[in-house]
């Protein structure tokens, strides 16, 4: 490690985003260039190019500050913090073409993400009125700077036109060297051709020396040799501060004093800055501390000679230690551990990685991470077998799930290891319960031992005989094992738990302010929300994750729940478009089939929609098998699918498809949703009265599935209409819609929806006096195009059991047959009627919603009142005596 920045590769300081930059007390106004920006300013583009050193910096901040304090606005970006530009281009798109807009200055635009050079392009192509742009950049960027200069919409500003005119030059001169003569600074112009920077050091070297010598060009580069013999004449105590303090990202005068040890650190900048000595300070606000950057050629300077002397590395590797543990008070993790690694200190650097990793891997910093790991000597894990668990959860997050898997196991045998408990080892154990728990959900290890280990961890359930106190883990590490929890409890079916597990990570992250832990606390929430069937919240606590991980880059586990549980709240509220959207990024998401939960919550969502669009066959094929899981499915996941099953096999007429489900609903502990089913399905009997008693004993059952208990409640609705109990059925009504409203569950009752009955009675009411609250939404919803199923042939149950579905001819029921009169029941009249069209046992059943036993039965009843045997011969009767 000979570099103080290896823990930053080919990283730079980086410019506070929004700050112009405080012009040396040095300067030097340059107006024949200011009268050339006022130009450029008034077109869609100007861009100064030039190399370093040249001033582009001093001369735009220079500029930026004139028209400010003449009340004159422009915007300063960083390109390497390009927020600000970014919102700016955003703006543009509703802009004004006939205001002026202000000016954007871009500073070290040659460092801006290629993606946005590409939108600043496609913006000068499309609207370059709706912009001013002012890049300063090294190099040119691909941009239509030829087509805007044949428009004159472009100036150009490059290295010639920098460069320092003789009276320019004479000023910078005298500013830093009070004593030089005329022919002092006429060789110094000469030499340097008005090249900004070798001016300053030139000056300063004369300053300090009294001489003008210049070096030979074939000895060194020229501004290397001025730049150092410049630095030699520095304090001591000045270069053993920019030694100190040059890796910093984003160096304040506290920060500098801390790096550095030096009290006086934070003078020492401000006077370099104030003589332009490659150190340029940053105004953070009014009344506010400055921030200072170092110049790439003095950085550059820097890092040569800590290469060439082992004691300025020396002092390089105290700063590193200074500061990592200054991030690591301040809670800057990523930087503790950048500092920690620029050190070489394999104990820093075990120590941020097994105190802080977790929060690190949390906030997508597994590179840093592996970088931690990666610098500690061969062995060293051997010897400190509590950073096992931290790698496990390295392995994890990346895709290494066999060496994740043997980092568990080994994580579980060190702590079998240890001796007397120390703060440390509570962060072993939590890692270790952490991983057992992510593996007990692919049933990699016994769920119920997992949550066990954890809530013991977490004196959630103590062991008698442990006196140890609760485990002291950091907020960040905390909230991932909580969530880690929570989704093991939902796999098992605990929900309550899961959700109380879920408040307090919630708590955690955000004491944490770590925002993609909240994301992930919200999206896991958001499922255990919806299977309760509190859609509405559970759309929340969804859009809630996608806000909270904006910016910072969600894990794709995240997304995947929370745009599952989006679909699922569109389809609830009949906005197909956007459900069908959602649906897409799920499918396109490979993590999706990673999770049970969520590949079942895809699929079910799939087939929903399937079935809405009228692709039964399809949402058929996707239903035909379970989720691929490593044991049996949670209850309230086989509740669901059986659910999503009954309605299409409604839909289809596949009575035994119904009872089939029906037993699954009993057999995984859901009781009451069979019993509810059962109780609708009895219309099929024909019994109106018997249904309506059945469905009231069950409908306000503890517990009850909040959508199958709306959609029970519209059905009950529709029945109590056929009955002719026009004030019940009112009542019936407002049920419904207290049911429906609080989570907008309209996809519950879509099926009743399509009763015109229903929808006449619901219009009433939206008319009438003291109409609910949500009754014109749910009516102008429901009253929308048909679903696609209805267009597919699709038929609900009320539909199937009208009065007059299966007679729209009244038929006879009575006839003399061999002299005696018989009377067909209305079912054995139904059944002869699809008899005689050819049906086969089954056809018949599917067509009339009855089994196939059913069938027979019924038959059979038939033959003997007709006096036949078979088929063909009740047929023959039938017609000859008027049946048919």
């Amino acid at each position: 490690m000979t570099s103080a920045h290896n823990g930053r590769a080919n990283a730079s300081p980086r410019q506070p985003a929004g700050k112009v930059p405080r012009p040396p007390l040095t300067l030097v106004r340059r107006e024949r260039l200011h009268s050339a920006l006022d130009l450029g300013a008034r077109s869609s583009l100007t861009i100064v190019v030039a190399p370093a050193g040249t001033g582009k910096t001093v001369l735009l901040s220079d500029w930026v500050t004139r028209r400010q304090r003449s009340g004159r606005p422009a915007l300063w970006v960083s390109g390497q913090s390009p927020d600000g530009l970014d919102e700016a281009i955003e703006r543009t798109a509703w802009a004004d073409e006939s205001i002026v807009p202000d000016p954007i200055v871009v500073d070290d635009a040659h460092r801006l993400p290629a993606s946005t050079v590409g939108e600043l392009s496609r913006l000068l192509r499309q609207s370059p009125h709706t912009v001013r742009l002012l890049l300063a950049t090294r190099y040119d960027l691909p941009l239509p700077v030829s087509e805007l200069e044949l428009r004159g919409l472009a100036l150009i500003l490059r290295s010639r036109d920098l460069r320092f005119d003789d009276a320019e030059a004479a000023a910078l001169v005298r500013a830093h060297a009070q004593n030089a003569t005329a022919d002092d600074i006429q060789l110094l112009q000469h030499k340097t051709a008005g090249w900004a920077a070798a001016l300053v050091l030139a000056a300063r070297r004369l300053q300090t020396s009294g001489e003008v010598g210049w070096p030979l060009v074939n000895q060194r580069p020229v501004l290397d040799l001025l730049l150092g013999e410049t630095l030699s004449t520095l304090d001591e105590g000045v270069q053993a501060m920019l030694l100190s303090t040059f890796g910093a990202s984003s160096l304040t005068e506290h920060l500098a004093t801390v790096l550095s040890g030096d009290a006086e650190a934070g003078p020492m900048l401000a006077d370099l800055a104030g003589n332009g000595l490659l150190v340029t300070a940053y105004a953070d606000g009014p009344g506010g501390d400055p921030q200072y950057q170092y110049h790439p050629l003095l950085v550059e300077l820097l890092r040569r000679r800590i290469a060439a002397s082992p004691e300025d590395k020396g002092l390089v590797v105290e700063a590193h230690r200074r500061s990592t543990l200054w991030h690591e008070n301040r809670g800057d993790h990523e930087e503790a551990l950048r500092s920690a690694l620029g050190a070489g200190d394999a104990a820093l650097i075990e120590r941020i990685l097994l105190r802080h990793g977790p929060a690190l891997l949390a906030a997508g910093g597994c590179e840093l991470v592996a970088a931690g790991f990666d610098a500690l000597p061969v062995g060293y894990l051997d010897r400190h077998p509590r950073l096992v668990g931290v790698r496990g959860l390295l392995r994890r997050v990346t895709g290494n799930v066999a060496g994740a898997v043997l980092d568990a196991a080994a994580a579980d045998e060190k702590m079998s290891e240890l001796g007397q408990w120390t703060p440390d080892d509570d962060a072993l154990a939590a890692d270790a319960v952490l991983l057992r728990l992510w593996q007990s959900r692919y049933g990699w290890y016994d769920v119920e031992v997992a949550i066990g280990r954890a809530r013991t961890l977490l004196a959630l359930e103590p062991v008698a005989g442990d006196d140890r106190p609760r485990s002291a883990l950091g907020p960040e590490r905390l909230a991932w094992l909580l969530i880690e929890l929570a989704a093991a409890e939902t796999w098992s079916g605990d929900l309550d738990a899961a959700l109380t597990d879920l408040d307090e990570a919630l708590v955690s992250a955000r004491m944490a302010g770590h925002q993609r832990l909240v994301a992930g606390v919200l999206a896991h929430r958001a499922v255990v929300q919806f299977v309760r069937g509190q859609v509405q919240n559970a759309a929340r606590s969804a859009q809630g994750a996608l806000d909270a991980g904006e910016g910072s880059g969600l894990p794709p586990e995240y997304v995947v729940r929370a745009r599952v549980v989006l679909g699922f709240a569109a389809l609830n509220e009949l906005d197909l478009d956007t459900a069908w959207r959602c649906h897409q990024l799920v499918a396109d998401a490979d993590v999706a089939g990673s999770d049970t939960v969520v590949g079942a919550l895809r699929l079910m969502l799939r087939a929903a929609l399937l079935m809405e669009a009228g692709r039964l066959d399809e949402a058929l094929g996707e239903l035909t098998t379970d989720p691929a899981s490593a044991g049996p499915l949670p209850s309230f996941l086989s509740r669901d699918l059986a659910l999503l099953r009954i309605h299409l096999a409604v839909l289809i007429g596949d009575l035994p498809g119904v009872e089939t489900q029906v037993g699954v609903l009993e057999r995984t502990g859901n009781t009451a949703e069979a019993e509810l089913i059962r109780a609708m399905m009895s219309i099929v009997e024909g019994d109106v009265r018997t249904t309506l008693s059945s469905i009231d004993e069950v409908l306000d059952s503890p517990g009850l599935y909040p959508p199958l208990a709306a959609a029970a409640a519209s059905f009950r609705t529709a029945l109590l209409a056929r009955t002719g109990d026009e004030p019940a059925a009112d009542a019936a009504l407002v049920d419904t819609l207290n049911r429906v409203t609080p989570q907008h569950l309209l996809h519950a009752v879509v099926a009743v929806g399509q009763e015109p009955t229903f929808l006449d009675r619901l219009r009433r009411h939206v008319t009438g006096p003291n109409p609910h609250p949500f009754a014109a939404v749910a009516l102008e919803k429901l009253a929308g195009d048909p679903p696609g199923w209805r267009e597919a042939g699709g038929m609900t149950l009320l539909a199937r059991t009208r009065p007059d579905q299966h007679r729209p001819v009244r038929r006879r029921l009575d006839a003399v047959v061999n002299g005696a009169r018989i009377q067909l029941t209305a079912r054995e009249g139904d059944v002869l009627g699809e008899l005689a069209l050819g049906g086969s046992y089954t056809e018949i059943g599917q067509a009339l919603f009855i089994t196939e036993n059913t069938v027979k039965t019924h038959l059979m009843s038939l033959y003997r009142k007709l006096g036949v045997e078979k088929r063909s011969a009740a047929l023959r009767v039938g017609r000859s005596v008027g049946l048919l």
